[in-house]
């Protein structure tokens, strides 16, 4: 490839994000000249710096919070498994025309291979209900073959509405959902994986939880948390508690590995990036 190639990640509240990190390993490890900046607006500003973005120049973007889906709208195609999953996080931009993918599955996929004999037949509580929800939901299902699932969520329209999406992508599937304001009722021992696809914990709010009070975590099973904060304190408990613990670092290198084969059909290695961004 010739000339400078510019990527970037839009969404809002991201000065935190590692992904600039992540793509100057992959431009060292790949020798190919490239920048990678944040294009961090608020809602009110969506409209008029998104389609400025796409007129700019760049050859890619990421997306995250809050705009997976809003995005959707400008775009010339999106492909298969981000329609199904109503979400796109990864657009690649050739001549004018848009393409959206979405790469949280694979990413999301990627850290549990390990576990995947434990994960089988098995069942999963999902806390949240957004994009990474849908994704990580159909990632355990295609990929790890998982029966049944609790969906915790703020509102019984999102939940309405993922209930309805995962049902066209995933056909029947055991998904029972519930009310974050009445998770007492939550049996969370018969549950082999727990999955907050939530912010809480996260880097904008370090002290939040979306588990219940007394939760009871269960030895020998996963935790998997997308945030991807050093210190996260629900992912160091759930280390204390016996069980295995992932968060959302390698899903993140996952992600940008796979945009960056989508936006310029060229390879990185994983090990290799993840090592040079989070392994220190």
């Amino acid at each position: 490839m010739t000339g400078k190639l510019t990527f970037g990640l839009v969404g809002h509240n991201i000065g935190y994000s590692k992904s600039p990190d992540i793509f100057n390993s992959i431009f060292r490890h790949t020798q190919i000249d490239g920048e990678f900046r944040l294009f961090d607006f608020p809602p009110e500003e969506f409209e008029e710096q998104f389609r400025r973005l796409l007129e700019g120049g760049l050859t890619g973007l990421a997306v995250t919070i809050p705009y997976k889906q809003r995005v959707i709208a400008y775009l010339n195609e999106i492909d298969p498994v981000a329609t199904a999953l109503g979400a796109v996080n990864s657009i690649s931009i050739r001549e004018g025309h848009t393409s959206g993918f979405n790469t949280d599955s694979d990413g999301f996929s990627l850290p549990l291979r390990p576990h995947a004999a434990l994960l089988n037949h098995g069942s999963a509580i999902v806390f949240g209900s957004g994009g990474g929800a849908r994704a990580a939901v159909y990632s355990l299902r295609t990929d790890f073959n998982l029966s049944k699932f609790l969906v915790v969520g703020r509102s019984k329209q999102n939940l309405g509405g993922f209930s309805e999406s995962m049902a066209e992508c995933l056909g029947d599937v055991s998904i029972d959902l519930c009310l974050a304001d009445n998770t007492a009722k939550i049996n969370e021992s018969a549950y082999d994986i727990i999955v907050n696809c939530t912010p809480l914990g996260g880097w904008n709010a370090p002290n939040g939880s979306p588990l219940p009070d007394r939760f009871r975590w269960r030895k020998g099973k996963v935790y998997y948390d997308l945030n991807y904060n050093r210190g996260n304190v629900l992912v160091d408990e759930a280390v204390r508690e016996g069980l295995s613990s992932i968060d959302g670092s390698a899903m993140l290198v996952g992600q940008a590995i796979r945009s960056w084969h989508f936006w310029t059909g060229l390879q990185a290695e994983f090990d290799m990036i993840y090592a040079d961004v989070f392994a220190q």
